[in-house]
């Protein structure tokens, strides 16, 4: 039981321990500063007056390296405070986050009356900064600082006592500077009554090893001079500058400051000197730099006792060890003044340049003159108006103070009918709805900012719209336009070439199964980017190649062009041109209307069956009828909508007209008869029996048959066995016997399938018989009748003598005579 006793007790012990360890080590944040603040708070949000009163007389050492958050504008003419955020003994070493927002009016009150009180040495709204940084903050109205019993050296700032290893950035300053010291306030310790040294400035009282850039100070003339009134409490020096003090190995760069200091030496028992700079009092060490600056100070001295005081445009004194050559360079300064009031120790001649006129007040062309100096290299080109600084209401601002950057997007149109691009807002419910007019305000996009443009394609125009148009660039208030020079793969952002800092605007896109929401995201919002915005829909371009093809008769065979001879000609029926063996459209675009045309040659074999459509899942046949049974295409004419019906094509693509062999085949069988024959579809003559040629099946080919001479030809024989022909006729040659027959043949009745558009011509002759035989018929009826006149004359001889012997010699030879004819 014991044993258990003293196990549970030493696990009990070490769990605590445990938990401690964990709380202890454990960061949190904490929003209300009435909490109790532990050393590892790592966020402190300031909202109200009572909040930064909290936090500024509450400051201990566990707030030191807090990040302090403001969240509001705060006025503090109803609430002051007691103490400083950082002390000598516990310097601020964390982040002071404005936020754009400003402290107005702050109260610091160190009068107290207990003899034996001290005032710190350091005041402002920070007392003492190591390792800090304070950006983004804004401070306006009447800093009042009331002291009592005052230390021997004094360091009084509106935003900073003493800042060492300190970065101030993005910080406005319109506050003047009211210190009162309460020197004659009865019962202070005697001792305590009077200091010897005062650092004063409108920034920082010292500045030592920091930085100060981007940054404005520019008191309103309404609330008064910062007054510093030097009396015997001052028993040595009084530095007193613009933005600093006192500076000691410290850049101050890209700073507008117009001070307004009035100094006055209120006793004669006033033994210091004094130092007065329109950015400094005095300045020391080869590393401190004032580089790209501008300062235009009202500077008031009332010398009642002659005593010795220092002023200067820039500074009071320039003290040893003194900045390196160039290092206090590019400062343009009111020319009123000389530049510093004491140059002992420095060679004023180094880069610094007056001007005659108004430097800070708005002139035409103020933000050219800034923007074109490229005064350091080494510490930037030129004055940023597009990020930092704007001129506005005539005075050089920083944009971290100029609240809302409004932005308004309308979208340029393709259509008078259809708006193409829909802007999206979002109603109370949080839902993306149509923006009214098609115009969209964004008004809540500050400094900074991050602004989202939504928008989507008409999806009642088409469905697949979005691929026909694309934004192509965004035109700024200026009226500059940045185009669309590519579309990011991977995270879909549209990057805008010509953009100085492009990666600030983004494209990106969400996918669902109706529709696809594109955003673009403007990040870091400033001056440059706010006001109107268009954005631009160009339709995209698309390339329509069309070509014809050869196919033989199977319908599936592609012949290959360059073998074939054929004259086949695609053309964009508007031009007219009707010799391309293809044609391409470069620029086709959404809901156009084309007509391209194909025709093939008189002569040749090939008919067209049809335009196709390329695709990597087989050839498309393209209908030759719409929905509404309008014609896609009428004979070989193609009309078309592109982005329409069978052309809802969202890539390049590749028609052709389809050309099939539907020639006939004859072979031409002769024998010596025929010197050649011709064909009226063929270029060359045939005079070799066995030829085959493809001959266009038309109802009209015409055929020459050419015979040698003394050959015959049976035409009717011929026309029997073929019955093709529509007409023939025989002519002869001029200048011989030889004789030519001309066939019109009609080749479209071969319709019978067995005969597969394959023909035998057969031509036979016979050789023609020239003998002369009338003059061997005249020869031989000459001779037969020359020997028939012959024999009829031998006859009659004959019986001539023979009467003539019977009758000279008696009545005997008479009778003899006529016996021979009976």
């Amino acid at each position: 039981m014991k044993k258990t006793l003293k196990f549970s007790i030493i696990s009990l012990i070490v769990f605590l321990a445990f938990c401690g360890l964990f709380l202890f080590s454990m960061p949190c944040i904490i929003n209300n500063v009435d909490a109790e603040i532990t050393k590892s708070s790592a966020t402190i949000s300031i909202g109200s007056p009572e909040d930064l009163q909290a936090f500024i007389n509450g400051y201990s050492e566990n707030a030191s390296d807090c990040t302090v958050l403001l969240t509001k504008d705060i006025d503090m003419s109803k609430n002051s405070v007691e103490n400083t955020i950082g002390t000598s003994e516990i310097p601020f070493t964390g982040v002071f986050d404005g936020d754009g927002y400003t402290i107005s009016n702050l109260n610091i009150d160190f009068s107290n009356t207990a003899k034996d009180y001290v005032v710190p040495s350091y005041l402002g709204l920070f007392g003492v900064t190591n390792g800090a940084t304070i950006f983004d903050l804004k401070i306006s109205g009447v800093t009042n600082i009331t002291v009592s019993n005052s230390p021997n050296i004094l360091a009084v700032g509106t935003l900073v006592g003493k800042a060492q290893n300190t970065t101030i950035e993005n910080c406005d300053i319109n506050a003047t500077l009211n210190y009162v010291d309460n020197k004659n306030q009865e019962g202070v310790n005697e001792e305590n009554k009077g200091i010897k040294t005062i650092n004063a400035g409108g920034y920082v009282g010292e500045l030592v090893d920091s930085t100060i850039k981007n940054s404005l100070y520019r008191p309103d003339s309404r609330n008064g001079a910062s007054s510093f009134s030097l009396s015997s409490i001052f028993k040595r020096d009084a530095k007193i500058g613009g933005v600093a003090g006192v500076v000691q190995n410290s850049t101050i760069m890209f700073m507008v400051s117009a001070p307004r200091l009035s100094v006055e030496i209120a006793s004669e028992n006033f033994t210091g000197t004094t130092y007065i700079g329109g950015i400094f009092g005095t300045i020391s060490q080869g590393n401190s730099k004032v580089i790209n600056c501008v300062v235009e100070p009202t500077i008031t001295i009332n010398n009642n006792y002659n005593k010795t005081i220092y002023s200067g445009a820039i500074g009071g004194y320039i003290s040893l060890p003194a900045p390196y050559e160039n290092n206090i360079s590019y400062v343009y300064y009111n020319s009123s003044l000389m530049a510093f009031g004491d140059t002992t120790n420095y060679n004023a001649n180094n880069n610094v340049t007056s001007v005659s006129d108004t430097i800070i007040s708005h002139k035409a062309g103020a933000r050219d003159y800034f923007e074109s100096k490229k005064w350091n290299g080494l510490y930037g080109d030129h004055w940023d108006f597009a990020n930092t600084f704007i001129i506005q209401d005539n005075n050089i601002d920083l944009q971290a103070f100029q609240g809302d950057f409004a932005i308004r997007v309308t979208t340029s149109s393709v259509s008078v009918d259809d708006n193409i691009i829909i802007l999206l807002d979002t109603n109370e419910a949080g839902e993306l709805v149509p923006a009214t007019n098609n115009e969209l305000e964004l008004t809540s996009s500050g400094y900074n900012d991050t602004v989202q443009i939504k928008f989507k394609f008409n999806a009642n125009v088409n469905a697949k719209i979005g691929k026909y148009y694309s934004l192509s660039s965004l035109t700024l208030r200026s009226g500059e336009t940045k185009t669309v020079a590519s579309f990011l793969e991977g995270d879909n952002g549209y990057r805008l070439d010509t953009m100085d800092d492009y990666d600030r605007i983004s494209m990106s896109t969400i996918n669902d199964e109706e529709e696809t929401i594109y955003t673009i995201t403007i990040s870091g919002v400033t001056n440059n980017y706010t006001g109107l915005y268009q954005l631009n829909i160009v339709a995209n371009k698309f390339v329509g190649k069309f070509e014809y093809r050869l196919f033989a008769k199977d319908e599936t065979t592609e012949i290959d062009e360059g073998v074939v001879q054929t004259e086949c000609y695609v053309y964009n029926k508007t031009g007219g041109n009707q010799t391309s063996r293809s044609y391409t459209i470069d620029d086709m675009t959404y809901n156009n209307s084309y007509t391209i045309a194909t025709r093939a040659d008189s002569r040749s074999i090939y008919e067209f069956r049809g335009w196709y459509l390329e695709t990597d899942d087989g050839d498309i046949p393209l209908s030759d009828a719409d929905e509404e049974g309008g014609n896609v295409f009428s004979n070989s004419d193609l009309s078309f909508t592109f982005g329409q019906k069978d052309f809802a094509l969202t890539d390049n693509f590749v028609v052709y007209a389809k050309y099939v062999d539907n020639s006939c085949e004859i072979t031409f069988d002769f024998d010596e008869g025929i010197e050649r024959i011709v064909i009226s579809t063929n270029e060359d003559a045939i005079t070799t029996t066995g030829t085959t040629i493809k001959v266009k099946k038309q109802s009209n080919v015409k055929m020459e048959l050419y015979l040698k001479e003394d050959y015959s030809f049976d035409v009717q024989r011929f026309l029997d066995i073929v019955s093709i022909y529509k007409g023939v006729c025989e002519r002869v040659d001029d200048g011989s016997n030889a004789r030519y027959y001309q066939f019109n043949l009609d080749m479209t009745q071969l319709n019978d399938p067995s005969f597969n558009n394959v023909l035998n011509l057969s031509f036979e002759t016979e050789v023609e018989d020239t003998t002369d035989w009338t003059l061997i018929w005249t020869i031989v009826g000459s001779l037969i009748g020359g020997l028939a006149l012959i024999a009829i004359i031998i006859v009659v001889v004959v019986i001539v003598k023979r009467r003539k012997g019977g009758g000279g010699g008696g009545r005997t030879r008479k009778a003899s005579y006529k016996n021979m004819y009976y």
